[in-house]
């Protein structure tokens, strides 16, 4: 009996951490959305009863949210600033419950859109290991999730952290989350259209 017991605590251990983090944040935003479809939320309570819902997931994916985000994710201002927005991302598109209530809050503030316009302009990101940078016409690098996915990016544009790279301060191997949006350029060399990610914000981890 106890080698059974035994057996079944390192089968969940093994199975807690299996998750990608599209997976994880999949996860949470399904447990947040059901939360709060079953909660009576108003104006002013909005904003405390989303963290509540999320902090129920916490335990279940505690090692999945580390491995993705860091440790002390919830004392951590920043590492659960970048959970939020990852799990509001899919959260504005894949839950109406939590688009009515944004839209609900927006209209009580007698038009005011700025509450609409920042969940329009939430950019997805990702985060993984820095490396392969090259400098042509423009800058562009990869990163390499933990899953072992590579993703390319382009620098386009100037932001606050873009020294990270015109100034070649990130090294290889120097974990960082990319925030991007996406554009469709023409590719001369293959002549066709082609979507790029192009690099809005870096922060170093």
């Amino acid at each position: 009996m106890k080698k059974i017991i035994l057996l079944l605590l390192i089968t969940q251990s093994v199975f807690a951490q299996k998750l990608s983090k599209e997976q994880l944040i999949t996860k949470i935003s399904e447990g947040t959305c059901e939360c709060i479809t079953k909660k009576e939320i108003t104006k002013e309570n909005l904003e405390l009863t989303l963290g509540l819902c999320m902090l129920e997931d916490f335990n279940k994916y505690e090692k999945d949210i580390e491995k993705y985000y860091g440790k002390n994710v919830i004392s951590d201002d920043s590492k659960m600033e970048a959970l939020g927005r990852d799990v509001g991302v899919q959260m504005a598109t894949k839950c109406p419950s939590f688009l009515k209530l944004i839209m609900d809050s927006v209209g009580d503030d007698d038009g005011d859109d700025e509450e609409i316009e920042a969940v329009e302009e939430i950019e997805p990101s990702v985060v993984g290991k820095y490396f392969q940078a090259k400098s042509e016409q423009f800058v562009t690098f990869s990163i390499k999730e933990a899953s072992g996915k590579t993703v390319e990016f382009i620098l386009l544009n100037n932001f606050d952290n873009s020294f990270l790279l015109t100034e070649n301060i990130l090294k290889s191997n120097d974990e960082i989350e990319v925030f991007y949006y996406e554009l469709e350029m023409f590719d001369a060399k293959i002549k066709k259209f082609v979507t790029y990610k192009i690099v809005s914000d870096i922060i170093k981890k």
